[in-house]
């Protein structure tokens, strides 16, 4: 079955309610001209936070209106495996270590786009993400506990950034140990399940699920 234009969707579903472009604008919280053109198809889907609203007012499945957009069936799955969907604009997750959060927060601009894919620069290191804002220049949060270690042999994770990294600092927290990790102009905190002994001197393979990586639009202070 053919996906239906993002346009079409939309405008289906608001006359299929009885709602004029204004009320379903006003609700939505965007201009009525903004709206009326994404209807024709002459802007592009909104930001995911709009999204989200679009599909509250509407009363469509937002996994309907990603697809609809451009979003593939494949990411559209990682996302919700990575449980990225259920966040707004902002984050509002807690995690448990935020001080490792707040260490692992960056401004990186944004060097490639592809719809929702994206390649962003942090360092000299160009990292693959997904991001539903138009920014030029984006908040990256990569979770510590995301940031996979590997000593050895190259890893088998097709699908994840893949960087090298010398260790730096180890430490204790709790049943979990913290790894500083020193890349190409950046440094990056991972967090571990499972004791892990700092190897002399060497080089160590690091691992990071774009899905994984949060991203929002920069604003400045």
């Amino acid at each position: 079955m053919a996906v239906p234009e993002f346009g079409t969707l939309v405008r289906t579903a608001r006359v299929a309610r009885g709602m004029t472009l204004r009320d379903a604008a006003r609700r939505v919280g965007m201009d009525a001209s903004r709206l009326w053109r994404i209807e024709q198809g002459d802007r592009p889907p909104p930001p995911l936070p709009e999204l989200r609203a679009l599909a509250e007012v509407l009363e469509l499945s937002l996994a309907d209106l990603l697809v609809a957009g451009g979003t593939s069936k494949e990411l559209l799955e990682s996302l919700l495996w990575a449980g990225r969907l259920s966040f707004g604009g902002r984050e509002d997750f807690s995690p448990h270590h935020p001080d490792l959060w707040r260490k692992n927060t960056f401004v990186a601009r944004v060097t490639e786009r592809d719809a929702a894919r994206v390649v962003v620069a942090l360092g000299q290191e160009r990292l693959r993400a997904v991001s539903f804002a138009a920014a030029d220049k984006l908040t990256v949060v990569i979770p510590p506990e995301a940031v996979v270690v590997f000593v050895g042999g190259d890893p088998v994770m097709t699908e994840a950034n893949l960087l090298r990294a010398r260790p730096v600092k180890t430490r204790k927290l709790g049943q979990l140990t913290n790894i500083v990790l020193a890349c190409r102009g950046v440094e990056l905190n991972a967090l571990l399940v499972n004791e892990w002994e700092m190897p002399s001197g060497e080089e160590v393979h690091v691992a990071i699920p774009p899905a994984a990586i949060r991203t929002l639009p920069w604003k400045e202070e």
